[in-house]
C-alpha cells in the first residue's frame, strides 16, 4: 500500500475550520445516512470547491472551474448576495450543488418542475478521505441530531 492518499492532499482548512463551519449548518436527515442543507454558497463553501473538480448538469461533463468563476462567486458573496446551495453529505464525501444562472429559485424550482432541471447546475464533491477522520465524526454527530427532511426535498 502507498503512502500516499488523497488524505494527504487535504488542506487543513477542509479537516478543521471548514468541519466546524459545517457543524453549524440547518441540516435534516434522509435515508441512507444522508445529511442535506440547503444554504448559500459562502466564502468557506468557495474555498472549499475551490480546487476540487465539479460537474456540469445536465450531462455530467467534468471540468475545474475557472478563476474568473470563482472571483465572481466570491464577489456576489462579498456583496451579500450569494447563490443558494445544496450540500448533500453523505459517508462517501460532500456534494454541493449551485447554479449560476437563474440561481433566485434554486434548488426549490428543482424539486417541483422537471422543466428546472434543464437549466445547467454544478455540483462540486469533496470525498470523504479530503474531509478525513473529523469529516466523518461530525458526519455522524449530526445525522444523530438532525430532523427527517420535509417531503418536499427529493431523496438524494
Amino acid at each position: 500500500m502507498s503512502d500516499t492518499s488523497e488524505t494527504s492532499f487535504a488542506p487543513a482548512f477542509l479537516q478543521g475550520s471548514f468541519i466546524e463551519y459545517l457543524k453549524t449548518l440547518p441540516w435534516c436527515s434522509q435515508e441512507g445516512e444522508t445529511l442535506v442543507a440547503v444554504f448559500k454558497l459562502t466564502s468557506e463553501i468557495i474555498e472549499a470547491v475551490r480546487e476540487s473538480e465539479v460537474k456540469l448538469f445536465p450531462g455530467g461533463m467534468i471540468v475545474k472551474l475557472p478563476r474568473s468563476v470563482l472571483m465572481g462567486l466570491q464577489q456576489k458573496c462579498d456583496e451579500e448576495q450569494p447563490l443558494p446551495a445544496v450540500l448533500v453529505w453523505k459517508k462517501s464525501g460532500l456534494e454541493i450543488w449551485f447554479r449560476r444562472q437563474k440561481s433566485a429559485d434554486f434548488p426549490y424550482d428543482t424539486w417541483s418542475d422537471p422543466g428546472a432541471l434543464a437549466i445547467e447546475r454544478e455540483k462540486g464533491v469533496l470525498s470523504a478521505a479530503k474531509l478525513g477522520d473529523a469529516g466523518a465524526a461530525a458526519h455522524a454527530e449530526l445525522l444523530s441530531k438532525a430532523k427527517q427532511c420535509p417531503t418536499m426535498i427529493p431523496q438524494y
